[in-house]
């Protein structure tokens, strides 16, 4: 498998977990690095949980990520994508006017540590931040 299909099988899983709402596995995708989300950096995997646990709607969101792109150098990476994160409403629909659906870019390092690639940092940049910030603040 390439260095991109194995990123790009990264990026699934990111979503996979999240979704399915393991997010103590998800968390273990930073045990090498840190996630930026409006602006606060979380640090390594316990970190990232103390913060999404209290706050993650578990099973009721769906990521989809597209526009990826991928520059591999070595053991180092960088990728950009875009991402929709639509959240079910209280019947259970999906809906992207859901003030807790959100959407924008993601920023990310990545690092093959042991012939597996992990993130080293993810910077989330959010294109409706005031719907976040409801949502999360």
């Amino acid at each position: 498998m390439s260095d991109h299909d194995e990123i790009r099988n990264l990026f699934a899983t990111y979503a996979h977990l999240y979704d399915d709402g393991l997010i103590e596995e998800w968390g273990q995708l930073f045990k090498h690095g840190a996630y930026t989300f409006m602006g606060k950096k979380f640090s390594g995997t316990e970190e990232i949980l103390k913060w999404i646990v209290p706050t993650s709607i578990r099973k009721g969101v769906k990521h989809i990520n597209f526009n990826i792109a991928i520059h591999v150098n070595g053991d180092n990476a960088t990728a950009k994508s875009d991402f929709v994160t639509v959240a079910r409403d209280a019947a259970g629909i999906l809906k992207v006017d859901n003030p807790e659906s959100v959407w924008g870019r993601y920023d990310d390092v990545l690092k093959r540590i042991d012939g597996k690639w992990w993130f080293i940092d993810r910077v989330v940049t959010l294109d409706n931040d005031e719907a976040a910030i409801r949502a999360w603040n």
